[in-house]
């Protein structure tokens, strides 16, 4: 009976413990959620406002406007960077109740790359921006190329600082622009890159995508000398 009373009281103390780890699990969840979409929403009104200054702008030709879309944009991208660090955390911690919810963020996200690529793009070809901007196609699951090729963007960027742009759009998000993206592109693996519309099949070497870089921007920056 004794014996019985210690197994009783160990199996109360480790349900009670496992319920308390769900609790806390569930409201650290919900924490880093509601962050993650504050700062999606914030970002998402950061492109409005870049939309809304561009209908503004449009027919003006005036030095001040594009400086003042081209730092709007490269804001809106820093921004994206930290929400993409933030999703990753999420889909970590998000264990218990993870499918839908980590999916439709992805997908969030991964919309509010795409607009703010488009706005950019039109903001080169309005203002000249010099800016090289880069679509990157990746997978999470089982690329392990991805991964090499993911590093050595995220090494460049460091290099270049706001001179590039990075846009990782993972193929596996239901988003009908992923594949409209990669059809115009003519992506049929990856990981792939697009320059300037040109597509870069395969891990594409730090080396060659500084060359690239360097041609387009036609500068005397730092990481060109």
């Amino acid at each position: 009976m004794v014996r019985l009373n210690i197994y009783t009281k160990a199996f109360l103390i480790s349900a009670g413990i496992f319920i308390i780890g769900i609790f806390i699990g569930m409201n650290v969840e919900k924490f880093v959620a509601s962050d993650f979409i504050s700062r999606t929403r914030y970002v998402e009104e950061s492109v409005q406002e870049i939309e809304l200054e561009m209908l503004y702008f449009q027919g003006l030709n005036e030095t001040y406007s594009c400086n003042f879309l081209g730092e709007i944009v490269r804001r809106t991208n820093n921004n994206l960077d930290e929400l993409s660090g933030q999703l990753s955390r999420y889909s970590e911690t998000n264990v218990l109740f993870g499918g839908t919810d980590v999916e439709n963020l992805k997908k969030r996200y991964t919309s509010l790359l795409i607009k703010d690529w488009i706005l950019q793009e039109r903001i080169k070809k309005m203002c000249g921006d010099k800016t090289v901007t880069i679509l990157y196609f990746y997978d999470r699951r089982g690329c392990d190329d991805c991964i090499i090729q993911g590093n050595i963007l995220s090494i460049l960027k460091n290099s270049f600082r706001e001179k590039i742009m990075i846009f990782p759009l993972d193929r596996r998000v239901d988003l009908s622009m992923i594949g409209v993206l990669m059809s115009r592109f003519n992506v049929t693996t990856v990981p792939s890159i697009v320059i300037e519309e040109k597509t870069y099949s395969g891990i594409v070497v730090g080396e060659k995508l500084e060359r690239i870089a360097c041609s387009i921007l036609n500068e005397n920056i730092t990481a060109c000398s």
